[in-house]
C-alpha cells in the first residue's frame, strides 16, 4: 500500500473532523425527521388509512382469496375473520414503525411537516378518505390494460426478435 503524500495529509484530516464535526447534526436532524415522521404516522388521516386497510372489509377480501366460495361453513369464515383480525393487529405497530423510519429517510423535515399539515387538515383528511376506494376503481380498470399490454409486449418481442 502507499504512503499518502504528507501535503494530502492537513486536507485530509480536516475532511475527516469537519464530517465527525457535522455528525452530531446529522444526528439532530435524523432525530427531528423521526419525530417530525411520528407526528405523521399518528395524524387521524393517517390511522384512519391504517384502520381502512386492517378492516373487517379489507379482510373478506384477503379471506375471499384463501378459501374457494362454498368451502367453508359460517363458523369456519368467522374464525379465519378472527384470526386474520388478530395477525394483523399484531403487525399494526411494526407497520407504524416502517412507515416513521421510511418517511424520515424519504423526505426532508419541511416536507414531512407539509405532509402532517396536509393531512390534519378538513382537506387532507377527505382525500384520505376517498384514497382506497380510488385506488381500487382504478387499478381495477388498469388491471385489463396491463395485462393486454403484456400479451401484446410478449407477442412483439417474440415477433421483433424472431423467438
Amino acid at each position: 500500500m502507499r504512503a499518502l503524500k504528507p501535503v494530502l495529509l492537513p486536507p485530509l484530516f480536516a475532511v475527516v473532523f469537519a464530517l465527525m464535526a457535522l455528525a452530531p447534526v446529522a444526528k439532530a436532524q435524523d432525530a427531528q425527521r423521526l419525530e417530525a415522521a411520528k407526528a405523521y404516522v399518528e395524524t387521524p388521516s393517517v390511522q384512519e388509512m391504517l384502520d381502512n386497510m386492517l378492516s373487517p372489509q379489507m379482510l373478506s377480501t384477503i379471506i375471499a382469496g384463501m378459501i374457494p366460495a362454498g368451502k367453508a361453513t359460517e363458523e369456519q369464515l368467522a374464525k379465519v375473520s378472527s384470526i386474520t383480525s388478530d395477525e394483523l393487529d399484531g403487525v399494526r405497530p411494526d407497520m407504524e414503525r416502517i412507515m416513521i423510519e421510511a418517511a424520515a429517510s424519504h423526505f426532508t423535515l419541511a416536507e414531512i411537516n407539509a405532509l402532517t399539515a396536509f393531512y390534519s387538515s378538513a382537506d387532507g383528511a377527505s382525500i384520505s378518505r376517498k384514497m382506497l376506494p380510488y385506488m381500487t376503481q382504478a387499478m381495477q380498470q388498469m388491471g385489463p390494460l396491463v395485462q393486454e399490454m403484456q400479451a401484446r409486449l410478449v407477442r412483439r418481442i417474440k415477433s421483433e426478435l424472431g423467438n
